[in-house]
């Protein structure tokens, strides 16, 4: 009993929802369909090139539009393009090729041998490549009327303006009268100043010196050797980074034998080859 009263009530439910859909009588977004007509000049992977009266024009393709026939037109190929406006972009809905499909197979009388040579004899300049040029975007701080109006339509656009015409210069009636250069006394040659020998700055000798010793302790920054000279040991710190260069490629472990050359300074030790000796 349970279950048929559950049974009827999700029935109900059903129903009164699909009477609240079907009340609500909202009009749906209409968009507008623009058509051109012209011939293709160039592809791309989203996009084909259409020249149509002199204008290239980029068309945006994906998989929803729609070719007639079921193919991908080919260049040269004229073709009725049906496009909508969205953001300012021409987003192509359904192209239909306009050029007859290509006669059946037939048989033709083979080819003349390879040992003949021909000549052109008369005939007319060949002419040059049909060029097309593609269209430049529009650059201006307030969006076009294709962008921003849904209502735009070709051919509707703003009137060019005309451009100002130069005034013309009325001449001056007054006569100018040639000056006369004054004659001025030649100036003194002055003496020259004598030139004060500069201070010489004494700068530090940066040479490429090296130095081999037995590693003691490492940081990322540095690394610390424990020098022998005669009878005599030295730790010495060595300074090391990314432009530090290691043979092989590693950073040296306590107790190894290195040979580091190094450039020194203001006083430091900057190493920049570190060779592990032993």
């Amino acid at each position: 009993m349970f279950g048929k009263c559950a049974v009827s009530a999700l029935l109900v439910i059903i129903c009164s929802a699909l009477g609240v859909v079907s009340l609500d009588d909202r009009p749906a977004l209409a968009y507008r369909i623009c058509t051109f007509k012209g011939m293709i000049v160039d592809h791309g992977w989203r996009s084909m090139t259409v020249r149509s009266n002199g204008q290239c024009a980029e068309v945006n393709v994906g998989w929803r539009t729609k070719y007639i026939p079921n193919r991908r037109p080919c260049l040269g190929e004229r073709v009725a393009v049906d496009f909508i406006l969205e953001d300012g972009y021409m987003k192509a809905t359904k192209v239909v090729s306009l050029t007859p499909h290509p006669p059946s197979v037939q048989c033709y009388p083979p080819a003349p041998p390879s040992s003949a040579v021909c000549r052109t004899v008369g005939g007319d300049a060949t002419e040059g490549r049909d060029t097309c040029v593609p269209a430049r975007p529009s650059c201006s701080t307030r969006p076009p009327a294709w962008v921003t109006d849904p209502n735009w339509s070709p051919g509707r656009g703003a009137a060019p303006r005309k451009a100002a015409k130069p005034s013309a210069k009325k001449p001056s009636k007054e006569k100018k009268i040639a000056k006369v250069p004054e004659e001025r006394p030649e100036a003194e040659p002055k003496e020259a100043p004598k030139e004060t020998p500069k201070e010489t700055i004494p700068k530090e000798e940066a040479r490429q010196k090296s130095i081999t010793g037995e590693v003691v302790s490492s940081s990322p920054k540095s690394l610390s050797l424990r020098v022998i000279e005669g009878e005599t040991a030295e730790v010495v710190n060595v300074k090391v980074g990314l432009k530090t260069k290691f043979i092989p490629f590693r950073r040296p472990a306590v107790g190894e034998k290195v040979r580091i050359d190094y450039r020194q300074e203001n006083g430091d030790k900057f190493g920049y080859t570190v060779q592990v000796v032993q």
